[in-house]
């Protein structure tokens, strides 16, 4: 029990993450092993599996345009982000107390701590849905259970920290790749170029289908700077950006697209096109690798803020709770709607990106960025981003055409920068005038 006891309490430099402070110079990791990570995060059988479903809605090759377009858009905004973490060595919720103050970030930081949950707990009830679809399986207790277990082994890797995230990352990653090369040469390549025209059902807009993409990553892309503040630069964080979203989610997006009018069959579930034991159980065995390297990361995610909203949890012990929160959502099912899940997602989780950038960029000039105990709430943005959740939504129910992430993004933008302009921050301190030798004492700072 002492033993037990011990493992939970740990919080020693290799343990706690660096949630409570920036990561040094010397600890950072690189580009390699933050490029890992995220690859292994954006390469998931759900993108494929939504990548099909715009394919599905959209046709082709309008399916091609809407998931290039949302990833790049997803890659501009989550680069503005990554590039302050990546300078500073931040991680999100340090990210968020320098805008929103020591107690006006709890609630944005708790917000996208449990949505990321979300995620976690959707990636656990999508691999136990998968094993039903491909095994034929009945909704029982045993059912719950295999879903509780999976839950278990996906959340091991973020538990022991970033370290544990990458060599996961090597053993899933050419599972994955063997899937693509699978589906590549026996289904997308024999269709021809009669794939590239393939109909859709009609049923579902251009922007939605981009909103979708968008969607799939606004949370972890906000939330990009727990993982690349393990970069050197700011360059390398946009570096992983890239290779996240141009390069892995992309690809793979496009690869489900591509397989879903290669199989032109809507009622086929999860690619499952044949029965044959010899294809089914690779592709669960793929599925299974894919889908935890993504729960991984949005476990990583949301015990980050959870770290940073209640102070007496310890990392391992705020990655329990998240496993915990999450299991219940798996179990139960409770997460189930993709659609309506991503559309949440989209409505809430940008305008808070939306004030991060502009208070870096415009109101600090990317001069300094750091928590300031000194101020609890900083109403300018606290109210900006009301105003981009309310616009986000007025946009997506009257202009369902219209990308309603980016709505929410603009409206905090400049609601922000008219509000601060007026009311400040309320901190005396971050009116004042910043001289060379204190810039040089942060840098230091961050580089110890």
């Amino acid at each position: 029990m002492s033993s037990l006891r011990h493992w939970f309490a740990e919080d020693t430099a290799s343990s706690d993450e660096y949630y409570s402070r920036p990561v040094p110079l010397h600890k950072r990791l690189g580009f390699k092993d933050p490029a890992l990570i995220w690859t292994g995060f954006a390469i998931a059988y759900i993108c494929a599996v939504i990548g099909g479903t715009i394919q599905t809605g959209l046709g082709m090759p309008n399916a091609i345009y809407a998931i290039l377009l949302g990833n790049f858009t997803l890659f501009i905004y989550s680069s503005l982000l990554a590039y302050i973490s990546g300078k500073w060595g931040l991680n999100f919720p340090l990210m968020v107390k320098a805008v929103f103050g020591a107690k006006g970030a709890i609630v944005p930081t708790l917000i996208l701590a449990f949505l990321v949950t979300g995620w976690y707990a959707f990636q656990t009830w999508l691999t136990a849905d998968i094993l039903r679809a491909a095994f034929d399986l009945q909704q029982t207790a045993g059912l719950v259970a295999i879903t509780i277990l999976i839950g278990i082994v996906y959340a091991m890797p973020t538990v022991f920290g970033v370290k544990s995230m990458s060599k996961y990352m090597q053993i899933a990653l050419p599972g994955m790749i063997i899937f693509a090369l699978y589906y590549l040469f026996v289904k997308v390549v024999p269709a021809g170029s009669d794939i590239l025209s393939r109909p859709g059902s009609g049923e579902m807009a251009f922007m939605t289908g981009v909103a979708l993409t968008w969607s799939t990553f606004v949370v972890s892309g906000t939330m990009t700077g727990d993982i690349v503040r393990y970069t050197r630069s700011g360059t390398q964080a946009v570096g992983v950006t890239a290779v996240a979203f141009l390069l892995a989610n992309s690809v793979f997006m496009l690869l489900g697209a591509f397989i879903s009018a290669a199989i032109n069959n809507p009622e086929v579930e999860y690619f499952f096109d044949s029965s044959s034991i010899f294809v089914v159980l690779p592709l669960v065995i793929v599925a299974f690798l894919s889908n935890g390297s993504t729960c991984d990361a949005c476990l990583y995610n949301a015990t980050m803020g959870f770290t940073n909203s209640f102070r007496n949890l310890t990392w391992r012990s705020a990655a329990v709770f998240g496993m915990t929160i999450g299991l219940i959502a798996a179990a139960t099912g409770l997460i189930g709607n993709i659609v309506n899940f991503l559309i949440l997602l989209g409505l809430l989780v940008p305008p808070i990106g939306g004030a991060i950038i502009a208070d870096y960029y415009f109101i600090k000039q990317g001069r300094y960025f750091e928590p300031d105990e000194g101020l609890p709430f900083n109403w300018a943005a606290i109210v900006s981003v009301i105003a981009g959740v309310i616009s986000g939504y007025y946009v997506n129910v009257a202009y369902p055409n219209f990308l309603f992430g980016v709505a929410g993004i603009a409206v905090t933008f400049a609601a922000y920068l008219i509000l601060y302009s007026w009311f400040g921050s309320g901190s005396n301190r971050q009116q004042a005038v910043k001289s060379e030798r204190d810039q040089e004492t942060r840098a230091a700072t961050v580089e110890r």
